[in-house]
């Protein structure tokens, strides 16, 4: 396998874990935050979309993020602006996914639009710097770093808290 094939294999292994995320838990549940610096699984969902709209669409090819053209934020009753990072820990845990069918949608567009860049991404492709701030990465780093490392993070956070309720992780026995 390639890196790219290995990038999409990963990141939809990411996509399906957090397509479960959500089930069998009550809205309740969804937005539990236990004590200290941690979020709830609904944040954790939220995040992992955005921080890969952000990077797919805006910071990858330069276009407007998903998030902003599709009108997501209406949509789901979450904040217009804002992904998550830097966010102080009383935002985060006030966080409310509004409407859970409408932020599907916008998980499944955002992984769409992953998948239909790295369908038409090279090996070459990976070697591309990309700007992030004042600093630089190549592409490759880039989607290895911020997508399949940190989502996965996230996704493993999902699980601790699914554990901490009493349900099964997700992807149980399969990387989860």
């Amino acid at each position: 396998m390639d890196a790219i094939g290995f990038m999409k294999q990963t990141l939809d292994f990411i996509h399906r874990g957090f397509n479960g995320a959500p089930e069998g838990l009550s809205d309740e549940q969804l937005h539990f935050v236990p004590e200290g610096q941690s979020h709830s699984v609904a944040w954790c969902m939220w995040h992992a979309a955005r921080i890969e709209d952000l990077f797919f669409q805006q910071i990858f090819q330069g276009k407007p993020a998903e998030w902003d053209t599709g009108g997501w934020a209406a949509k789901t009753g979450l904040p217009e602006k804002g992904f998550g990072t830097g966010q102080s820990t009383e935002d985060a845990a006030s966080l409310r996914i509004a409407s859970l069918d409408q932020f599907r949608g916008y998980q499944a567009r955002v992984a769409e639009l992953s998948a239909a860049f790295l369908d038409s991404a090279s090996e070459k492709d990976l070697e591309r710097e990309v700007k992030l701030g004042e600093r630089t990465e190549k592409l490759g780093e880039s989607i290895n770093l911020h997508l399949v490392i940190h989502l996965n993070g996230h996704r493993g956070e999902v699980n601790l808290l699914r554990g901490m309720m009493g349900l099964d992780p997700v992807l149980l026995n399969q990387g989860g």
